[in-house]
């Protein structure tokens, strides 16, 4: 029977998680341990959850870590030869895990995902390209895709395909690799830490495949978004995790070049819409300490 170490990072996401790990202990044939690292939710709530879950490893933070360094702390309690990186967020259907282990088990060097279906029931597509001078913004992306035989239309009638990268709100990995890699990059405190992790495996030759069959559903952002401030704080985060991205994987005048534009488009986009948006506001006003 394959054994996983399931890492869940949870912030004050006390009702999706407690859907999440009910559907983790309704899977059959597959044996884990589930471990989750608390980002300092500053409540009581944990505490009724220790008692409900008591299987679980509770590991609290005293402050919060971003995701990366909490998913690192994770891993470092783990015992089992597999890892999955899941979104407190997430649900899994019954026999998903069993389903994916027979398919994984069989292949080396690989990262794995599955299609991840939201609130609508419709795919999400949880996976990417590398950020580029041709993958900027989302009309590129749609025109590389496009030109590269790649569109998501596509990708979602194959049984399954090797994205550049793919989301860390469901990322399996073999510990040995995930060491091999040195962890995720602690750099990055929320977003584009699945991206890096991946282009790092790849250049180790590390592959990633994604599954359109089995799935999960991921109700995204119940954390990132439960409200303003947070949300304000979210949106900001993507934009400097964006820069410290291109700055560790591009080198010289490229780094510069995709720099500028990536700020030059931020910026002309929040200046324009300030006036009708609280949120936009609120958003360059964060930028500009940057």
């Amino acid at each position: 029977m394959t054994e996983i170490s399931i890492v869940i990072v949870n912030y004050k996401s006390w009702y999706h998680l407690g859907k999440c790990l009910d559907s983790i202990l309704n899977q059959k044939n597959v044996k884990h341990e589930i471990i989750v690292v608390d980002n300092n939710s500053n409540d009581n709530t944990i505490n009724e959850f220790k008692a409900k879950y008591s299987s679980v490893k509770w590991i609290i933070n005293s402050e919060n870590l971003g995701f990366s360094r909490a998913c690192n702390i994770g891993a470092s309690n783990v015992k089992h030869d597999w890892v999955l990186f899941l979104n407190p967020d997430t649900e899994i259907p019954k026999n998903c895990f069993s389903s994916l282990m027979v398919k994984a088990n069989k292949i080396s060097d690989t990262i794995f995902s599955i299609k991840q279906l939201n609130e609508n029931n419709k795919d999400s597509y949880a996976y990417g390209t590398f950020l580029n001078m041709y993958t900027l913004n989302g009309i590129q992306r749609f025109f590389h895709r496009l030109f590269n035989g790649k569109t998501k239309s596509r990708l979602s009638r194959l049984t399954s395909f090797s994205p550049d990268w793919v989301s860390g709100s469901f990322l399996l990995i073999r510990k040995k690799d995930y060491d091999k890699l040195g962890g995720w990059d602690e750099d990055f405190w929320m977003y584009y830490e699945d991206m890096d992790i991946c282009k790092r495996a790849k250049s180790i030759k590390i592959n990633t495949l994604f599954y359109n069959e089995p799935y999960c559903y991921h109700f995204h952002g119940k954390s990132s978004r439960k409200d303003f401030k947070t949300k304000i704080n979210s949106k900001v985060q993507v934009i400097k995790s964006r820069l410290i991205y291109i700055n560790k994987h591009f080198k010289g005048i490229h780094a510069k070049i995709l720099s500028f534009s990536i700020l030059l488009s931020v910026f002309i986009e929040l200046i324009f819409m300030s006036p009708f948006s609280k949120e936009k506001r609120n958003i360059l006003k964060k930028i500009l300490k940057i």
